[in-house]
C-alpha cells in the first residue's frame, strides 16, 4: 500500500480516536496502529521492539491512571521509539531529539527531494497509485450522489441516512486531520539526520592520549594544570568541609515541627546543592579534559576529586534525611517528591563523575549515561498513581492531614477523600470532598469509549 493511503488511513483513525477527546484508552489503541505501521516498514529492525514496549506500556500506564505527567511521559517515549526506529544504534540521548526534529523536518526534507530533478523521477506518484486515488474519489462522489437521489425516494432509508451524525465534519476536524495524516507521513517517510548521526557514533566513550610519549613543553603544560587543579579542589574541599559541619549542626538543632523556615532551606537547599554540583562537575570536566588524565602525578589530582566526591555524597544523604523528616512530619507532596528525584539525579550525577575520573571516560559518556538515568526515571516514575498514593500516605500516616492540598490534587483521588470523609466525619470539608467526589464520577460516566480509562469501564 502506498505511504500516502496508509497516512491518510491513519489520520482517520487518529482523528475518530483523539479530536475533542481526553486521554485513555484511545492512546493504547493509536500506540498499537503507530507500532504495526513501523514494524511493517522496518521489519528488519528487531532492536526497536523493546523501545516499542516500552512505548505502550507507557499508554497502559495512561489508561490506568490519566495524568498529565504520565501523558508527558507516554510523549517523551513516543519521540525515544521514533528515533529509535530511524536510527536503532544510536545513543539514547540523541534518539529523542531525531524523534522531535522527525516531526517538524520530514516534510520539508521530503518537499525539497522532489523539487530535485534526480528525486523527482525517483519520487514521483506511480501511475497505480493514481488510478487507486482516482477511483477512491470518483468513488466517494457517486456515493454521496446517489445517497441523495435514494434519500428521496425511500423515506427508511432517508431516516437512516438522517441518523448519520456528520457534526464532527468541521474546519478544525479537517485540520486536526491534515495534521495527524503529516504525523504519520513522518512515521512512515522519515528523516534521516545522517551528518547526527554519524557524528554520534564516531564519540567514544573512553578518552585516550593524545600522543605516546609526552614533550618538555606539554609536560609544563600539564604540570601547570595540575596546580591550578589542586589548589581548586583543595580549595573545593576546605570550603564543602566546613559547610557539611554547620549542616550538621542545623541538623541536629533543628525541629520539623515548629522551624517555618525549615522548608525553605529543605527546598532551597537542594537547589543551591544541583547548582552547585553542576558548577563543580564542569570544572572536573575542564580538568580532566584530556592528557592530564595520563599525567604522571594525576593520582594525587583525582584523589582530591574523590573526596569532594565523597562529601558531595555526605550533603546528599543530609538533604535527603531533612526532606524525609519533613515527609514524615507535614506529609507528602509533589515538591517533596521532586526533592527526592532531584537527590536521585545528583546521585547518579556524581557517580557517573566519579566512573568518568577514575575510569578516563569522555564527556560524551556523562551524557549517554545522564540521559539514560534521566528516562529511566521517568518511565519508572510512570508506574505509580501519585495522587492516590500521597492521598493515601498522608490519610494514614500523618496526624494533621492538609486536606485541602489532597482536595487540589487529580479526581483520582475523589474515592479515597470520600472514604475518609464518611469515616472521620470530616465535616469541614465534606461538602469540597462530595463535590469533587460526584464531578469525578459524572466525568467518568460522561466519556465517550475512547476517551476511557480503568475508572470508566468500572463506573460506566
Amino acid at each position: 500500500m502506498n505511504i500516502h493511503i496508509k497516512s491518510i488511513s491513519a489520520s482517520l483513525v487518529f482523528s475518530v480516536l483523539l479530536y475533542s477527546k481526553t486521554m485513555g484508552i484511545n492512546l493504547v489503541i493509536l500506540s498499537l496502529v503507530i507500532i504495526s505501521l513501523v514494524l511493517l516498514e522496518h521489519k528488519s529492525q528487531k532492536e526497536t521492539i523493546k523501545y516499542a514496549l516500552t512505548y505502550l506500556f507507557t499508554a497502559l500506564m495512561v489508561f490506568l491512571d490519566p495524568t498529565n505527567f504520565k501523558i508527558f511521559v507516554h510523549a517523551m517515549a513516543f519521540l525515544i521509539y521514533m528515533g529509535k526506529s530511524i536510527a536503532p544504534k544510536n545513543s539514547l540521548y540523541l534518539s529523542w531529539f531525531i524523534g522531535l526534529t522527525n516531526m517538524v523536518l520530514a516534510s520539508i526534507h521530503q518537499l525539497n527531494s522532489y523539487l530535485t530533478k534526480e528525486d523527482h523521477k525517483n519520487t514521483a506518484v506511480s501511475s497505480k497509485t493514481k488510478t487507486i486515488l482516482k477511483a477512491l474519489g470518483i468513488a466517494l462522489g457517486l456515493i454521496i450522489l446517489f445517497s441523495l437521489l435514494y434519500q428521496k425516494s425511500n423515506p427508511v432509508f432517508s431516516g437512516l441516512i438522517s441518523a448519520i451524525n456528520f457534526d464532527f465534519l468541521s474546519f478544525p476536524w479537517l485540520l486536526f486531520t491534515v495534521f495527524g495524516y503529516f504525523i504519520f507521513l513522518h512515521i512512515l517517510k522519515p528523516y534521516y539526520p545522517e551528518t547526527l548521526i554519524t557524528l554520534d557514533h564516531a564519540q567514544g566513550n573512553t578518552l585516550k592520549k593524545s600522543t605516546p610519549n609526552f614533550s618538555l613543553e606539554q609536560n609544563k603544560k600539564l604540570a601547570d594544570e595540575y596546580t591550578l587543579g589542586s589548589i581548586i579542589f583543595i580549595a573545593l574541599n576546605s570550603l564543602l568541609f566546613i559547610f557539611l559541619i554547620t549542616d550538621f549542626i542545623y541538623l541536629i538543632d533543628t525541629d520539623t515541627s515548629t522551624n517555618s523556615e525549615y522548608s525553605k532551606s529543605v527546598h532551597q537547599g537542594v537547589y543551591a546543592l544541583l547548582l552547585s554540583i553542576i558548577c563543580a562537575i564542569a570544572i572536573i570536566l575542564y580538568f580532566f579534559r584530556g592528557d592530564l588524565n595520563f599525567y604522571t602525578k594525576s593520582k594525587n589530582i583525582k584523589i582530591l576529586c574523590y573526596i569532594w566526591i565523597a562529601m558531595n555524597l555526605i550533603l546528599v544523604l543530609f538533604t535527603g534525611y531533612k526532606n524525609y523528616t519533613y515527609v514524615a512530619t507535614l506529609g507528602l507532596t509533589y515538591k517533596r517528591i521532586g526533592v527526592f528525584v532531584y537527590l536521585l539525579f545528583i546521585l547518579a550525577g556524581l557517580c557517573t563523575t566519579y566512573l568518568k575520573v577514575s575510569k578516563t571516560k569522555s564527556f560524551i559518556y556523562l551524557i549517554r549515561s545522564n540521559v539514560a538515568v534521566i528516562f529511566a526515571v521517568l518511565f519508572v516514575s510512570a508506574i505509580i498513581p501519585w495522587d492516590k498514593s500521597i492521598t493515601y500516605y498522608n490519610l494514614n500516616t500523618i496526624e494533621n492531614v492538609d486536606i485541602q492540598y489532597l482536595i487540589d490534587l487529580g479526581n483520582t483521588n475523589s474515592i479515597q477523600l470520600k472514604k475518609y470523609s464518611e469515616k472521620k466525619k470530616a465535616t469541614a470539608f465534606e461538602a469540597s470532598i462530595t463535590t469533587k467526589y460526584s464531578r469525578f464520577i459524572h466525568q467518568e460516566k460522561e466519556k465517550s469509549w475512547q476517551e476511557y480509562s480503568i475508572y470508566s469501564l468500572i463506573y460506566h
